[in-house]
């Protein structure tokens, strides 16, 4: 416990400045999208009614109805994916970085005593942790972006009745619920651990083996789950809930492999 503390506050000081920089960078353009949502719709109803002289009510209509939150942060769904291309970079950076440079950092990470698990839950722990603290920014930044759209938007030209309309993405953040965080979090825990999967297979294989391995493990995630779906729901073997559950079940039992595997290409393939 002791090795894995002090690895992983190794990892999170040396990963610190390029998550606060992609932060700052992401939350600012995420004010300034939904500012510039509002001040061009604003412009797009003026602009109707002083080219077509027409009321503001029938302005608004052609515009497309009031603007409601979920438009405002039409923006938010691409930055977010913006987001989770820089958790997926780090995830490979966070490996690749010790292996070049003059000092080779992972040949004395590999060097220390204990077991090399710590090495391996570290990285993962500081990468889930980016993304965790990334989701509660994001439910601030919901919160105090809600706040300047109330405070922008004049109330005739606003749409308060639905919060993001169609924004599917937008509402499974907002919703501070547990049950969807536990999901996202699974979701990218089993993503990041597959990326650590490919990155460790190619580091102990030459480059054709590498390539069958992370194929193989590819197949084995896709071919048994969508097979197995596409039963349940064509026969009515198992409920929409339980077929859900059993999707979730699925996907820790995978995450359980790609640990393993992992685990034992870091203890018997990567040598000193």
């Amino acid at each position: 416990m002791k090795k894995f503390i002090m690895l992983l506050n190794e990892e999170l000081k040396r990963g610190a400045k390029f998550y606060l920089i992609a932060l700052v960078g992401l939350v600012v353009l995420e004010f300034i999208s939904v500012v510039y949502e509002i001040k061009s719709y604003q412009s797009n109803v003026e602009e109707y009614m002083r080219v077509d002289r027409i009321s503001q009510m029938e302005a608004i209509r052609l515009a497309g109805g009031p603007l409601n939150f979920g438009d405002a942060t039409s923006y938010f769904q691409y930055i977010i994916a913006i987001a989770m291309m820089l958790i997926l970079l780090l995830a490979f950076q966070i490996w690749y970085r010790d292996w070049f440079g003059e000092s080779k950092y992972i040949y004395r990470l590999l060097m220390l005593p204990g077991k090399r698990t710590a090495i391996l839950m570290s990285k993962l722990t500081a990468v889930i942790l980016t993304i965790a603290s990334f989701i509660g920014i994001q439910w601030i930044v919901l919160l105090l972006s809600g706040s300047l759209f109330k405070w922008l938007m004049p109330e005739d030209l606003m749409e308060s009745k639905r919060v993001f309309g169609e924004n599917r993405v937008i509402s499974m953040f907002y919703t501070f619920n547990i049950a969807d965080t536990f999901i996202i979090l699974l979701v990218a825990t089993l993503v990041v651990s597959f990326v650590f999967l490919i990155i460790l297979i190619e580091r102990s294989y030459r480059k054709r083996l590498a390539i069958l391995h992370v194929v193989m493990d590819v197949v084995l995630l896709i071919v048994p789950l969508v097979g197995l779906v596409y039963f349940f729901e064509n026969t009515h073997f198992l409920y929409p809930d339980q077929i859900t559950t059993f999707v979730i079940g699925y996907f820790l039992l995978y995450f359980v492999y790609v640990y393993w595997k992992s685990i034992r290409l870091l203890n018997h393939k990567i040598s000193i």
